[in-house]
């Protein structure tokens, strides 16, 4: 889905003559500012994924996806904390959907 939305964000640009990199592009290939950003960005999902058949994708499972890759590579947890904007590191562990006994094993490792 990324690969087919930054194929056509090319083009757009192109088009429109807007110089940007961002994922997320309005109709003529400005960049998405203002209060209803959030929303703007869960509409094109859900456009996009309604298009190419793609079940459950939204903003909020891409997040998450993001995260719990980084710390599948071994990411530290106050690390991918502070790039989703948690306020707290529980906040990021439940998140994550991480373990209390899997926390407990890898601090373990730094005894």
């Amino acid at each position: 889905m990324y690969k087919v939305l930054i194929e056509q964000n090319v083009k757009i640009r192109s088009h429109y003559k807007n110089d940007n990199e961002f994922l997320f592009i309005t109709v003529k290939g400005a960049t998405i500012n203002g209060k209803s950003t959030n929303n703007a960005i869960s509409k094109q999902l859900n456009k996009y994924s309604k298009r190419y058949e793609l079940p459950n994708i939204n903003a909020h499972a891409i997040r998450r996806a993001y995260a719990k890759s980084l710390y599948d590579k071994g990411a530290n947890i106050a690390l991918i904390s502070k790039a989703l904007g948690h306020s707290d590191l529980a906040v990021t562990t439940q998140y994550l959907d991480i373990e209390v006994d899997e926390v407990a094993e890898n601090l373990r490792d730094f005894l």
